[in-house]
């Protein structure tokens, strides 16, 4: 008889994505924020599609995109609509990155997602994946089961998967020991790779209880990048060590990852709103799709950060977008969007 193998899953990396979905911010427009942020959705949109890739725009019933564009005297126009579709959906907020569809090798992956442990209701965000499912029918699947899993919170290249404990404990009403027990029998029965636990707590100001896109992402297979600082006035200090500490002993312990590389920050590069209160800042919250590589920066940043940060991807198409008005609602470039295939 011939045996039959079952075929393993995994998560596609974001440079095998050539499509990012985006949720527009209207719900912001009474923020003194809004043109910042529209200004930042256009230069996503136009980097993306000036690269031969995609865009999804899902938008309330009575968003008019363009108007809104007209108030920062830009227009849609301008870029090649032809690579922009549009999905109507009435959303609760932006931060598509933690309850969209996840690619995944068969199809998608759905994110079972309760507003960051019952923080904000967000019922429709919870819903977001039946109805797009249901309009778009595509074999998916539940991976994690009943366990929440932001897509924040998800890093992974084509062979190791790291997560933050952090926010999985925090928003699970399991315990610790009965998640990571779901987890890596998750990886032992059906995934293609190895899962891997850091432990940090959230940075000032961030919203997740410590999404891991702020503290670490992969370069490649074998090197990953991570948020670092020298600066003993950050208020990050202690818990970046911390970080830096616990990643030195994780590539200990994998077949693939050989390499880190801080990516620093000093307090210089600390965002504030009006009251004066930190935003989560982190160059490590950027998007990634196809060869294109989108950086958060902030007022402060300066030329040989960027510099320096160009040099780590010599073969890719750098850019840097001044993302602010996002901190504002506690997320980011990568929050803000989510990498699909169309």
């Amino acid at each position: 008889m011939k045996k039959i193998t079952m075929i393993e899953e995994s998560f596609l990396v974001d440079d095998e994505t050539n499509a990012l979905m985006l949720v527009w911010p209207d719900i912001y427009k009474e923020k003194i924020f809004w043109h910042n942020l529209l200004r930042i959705y256009y230069e996503i949109i136009n980097i993306i599609i000036s690269n031969d890739c995609f865009i999804t725009l899902v938008h309330h019933e009575n968003a008019n995109i363009k108007n809104d564009l007209s108030e920062i005297n830009y227009k849609l126009s301008d870029i090649n609509e032809n690579f922009i579709s549009l999905y109507e959906y009435n959303y609760d907020d932006i931060w598509i990155r933690d309850y969209g569809p996840k690619i995944i090798k068969s199809g998608l992956s759905k994110l079972n997602f309760n507003g960051y442990g019952n923080k904000y209701i967000h019922q429709n965000d919870r819903l977001f994946f039946n109805n797009f499912i249901k309009k778009n029918p595509i074999n998916s699947r539940e991976l994690f089961g009943e366990i929440i899993m932001e897509g924040g919170n998800i890093i992974n290249s084509t062979r190791d998967y790291i997560f933050n404990k952090n926010p999985i404990a925090a928003h699970n009403s399991l315990s610790w020991s009965e998640v990571k027990k779901e987890i890596k029998l998750l990886f032992s029965k059906s995934m293609h790779g190895d899962c891997y636990f850091i432990n940090i707590k959230p940075l000032t100001g961030d919203d997740t209880n410590g999404h891991i896109d702020n503290l670490v992402r992969f370069k490649d297979d074998k090197h990953i990048l991570y948020m670092s600082t020298d600066d003993k006035n950050h208020p990050d200090y202690e818990k970046l060590k911390k970080l830096e500490n616990q990643l030195t002993i994780l590539i200990t312990q994998t077949n693939d990852i050989s390499f880190m590389t801080p990516i620093n920050h000093t307090c210089n590069d600390l965002v504030r709103n009006k009251s004066g209160s930190i935003l989560p800042f982190s160059y490590l919250n950027f998007i990634r799709v196809k060869d294109v590589i989108i950086f958060p920066m902030n007022l402060n940043t300066s030329s040989k950060t960027k510099r320096d940060i160009k040099i780590l991807f010599p073969d890719k198409k750098i850019y840097f977008i001044e993302s602010s008005a996002l901190l504002n609602e506690f997320g980011g470039l990568h929050c803000c969007s989510n990498n699909f295939i169309k």
